[in-house]
């Protein structure tokens, strides 16, 4: 049996250099992954999607989004490119605006990381902040609103509707794949976002390699850490999303991503984004139950635009053993702002330099729309402002803290439902209008429950 090379470089179609923005994408590199190979027949290689030069597998679909806006005449001078994104397919948007001429509006959850909403702010895109409670459907939602207030004024791109996404994929990516692999490919591991490098690639795979299997990977709840994945059970489904298309649908824990991600810089010096770690968890899962194979998979993008994200060193940190401490300023700081909102619920951020250890409170406003004696949300813009201090502060997001007017510090349904895991969240009971004693929590890994912290 002849055995693929350890690296499948992509050959250049034409003589010579390339030339412009556009033909800088895709044909990015295929890289073997020998640690993490179960036994000698199955071999797992992965695309380095980071190599385009906007950073991401996200360059290919905005690219052709905008070709075939150009072409049909629905984008053309004097119109900005509109659409939701999470940050790599705004950023693509963003270069190939700049490189084009056109504007480019973006409507973004408001938690985006913050190398992220640079690389955009560099481009000169326009960003419109959404709840970060609502992720991507969020975002969607304002898109949406934006284009049927003023149609003449934009060009929609609708990432997560617009075929020319996934055909990018049927056009470029799988093309791609049969040449560095010389078809011999068993087995094609993709997440879900918008779904489609999963269905476009995909379905060129299928009319070509008969007998493939095609995996689908998404997370395993609606409260994940994978940016750029949705779980579909509870999301808006994108329209050119097939769920008819996989032979084998995967879900992938975050912690487990997380985890892998770590491992993937360390043991294979492969600098990518959490999204590669949930590819890489489930192709393990594949490869599991097999004794010969050819498993590829498809690595987003890179590790730098989530350099700010705490899990890159919560490993390596001493264990906490769920534990909180709480400099007593900042422990005075939450009394006070319980009890200056009472009967009502506070909310703020809490500020520290290390993990396990507050050593400061920023008050922010509740602005729910709903009961505020049961309920607090905060928007986006204090979401950012939180950011903005813990970065002039050289100093970290740690979690949140909330108040309790007349009830016990105990975590409500509501609570479970909108927490975040590895955040601690401290709820302070307020009776009377008198602070009392405060219990720290953090959200399982399953996401199943609370569990408190012991509170120095």
């Amino acid at each position: 049996m002849t055995m693929l090379p350890d690296t499948a470089p992509v050959r250049p179609v034409e003589p010579g250099a390339r030339e412009g923005l556009d033909a800088a994408v895709g044909r990015t590199p295929l890289v073997r992954l020998p640690r993490f190979e179960p036994r000698p027949g199955v071999r797992l290689y992965a695309k380095l999607e980071s190599r385009n030069p906007g950073g991401s597998v996200k360059d290919r679909a905005a690219l052709a989004i905008i070709r075939e806006g150009e072409r049909t005449g629905s984008l053309r001078p004097g119109r900005a490119i509109l659409d939701a994104t999470s940050g790599n397919t705004g950023i693509a948007y963003a270069m190939l605006g700049a490189a084009r001429g056109y504007p480019v509006r973006l409507a973004v959850p408001g938690n985006i990381t913050p190398e992220r909403r640079r690389l955009l702010e560099v481009y000169g895109a326009d960003l419109i902040d959404t709840d970060p409670m609502l992720g991507s459907d969020g975002a969607i939602l304002e898109a949406r609103r934006l284009h049927d207030a003023e149609p003449d004024r934009y060009f929609y791109a609708d990432q997560y509707g617009n075929p020319a996404n996934w055909r990018a994929h049927y056009e470029t990516t799988a093309p791609e794949l049969l040449e560095q692999t010389v078809g011999r490919l068993t087995h094609f591991v993709a997440g879900l976002g918008t779904s489609g490098t999963f269905v476009g690639a995909g379905r060129r795979l299928r009319e070509t390699v008969p007998g493939i299997a095609l995996v689908s990977v998404q997370p395993d709840s609606p409260l994940h850490g994978l940016e750029g994945l949705k779980h579909m059970a509870s999301a808006l489904v994108p329209a050119i999303y097939d769920p008819r298309l996989a032979d084998v649908a995967l879900t992938v824990a975050t912690e487990d991503a997380l985890d892998l991600t770590r491992r993937l810089a360390r043991e294979e010096g492969l600098f990518v984004g959490p999204s590669s770690g949930a590819a890489l968890a489930a192709s393990l899962e594949i490869m599991d139950g097999l004794d010969r194979g050819v498993v590829v998979t498809v690595f987003p993008d890179g590790g730098d635009r989530y350099m700010s994200e705490r899990f890159w060193t919560e490993a390596a940190d001493p264990p906490r053993g769920g534990r909180l401490r709480i400099e007593p300023g900042a422990l005075a700081r939450i009394r006070l702002h319980g009890e200056a909102s009472y009967p009502h619920e506070c909310c703020g951020a809490l500020l520290g330099a290390e993990a396990g250890h507050a050593i400061s409170a920023l008050p922010l406003d509740n602005v729910t729309d709903g009961e505020r004696r049961r309920r607090f949300l905060i928007s986006p813009d204090a979401y950012r402002r939180a950011e903005a201090e813990a970065d002039r502060t050289g100093r970290r997001l740690l979690g949140f803290y909330h108040s309790h007017p007349d009830h016990p510090a105990e975590p409500s349904a509501f609570d479970l439902e909108h927490a975040w895991p590895n955040l601690n969240y401290v709820i302070v009971p307020v009776r009377n209008g008198r602070a009392e004693g405060l219990r720290s929590w953090r959200l399982r890994a399953d996401r199943s429950r609370f569990e408190e912290e012991e509170l120095l």
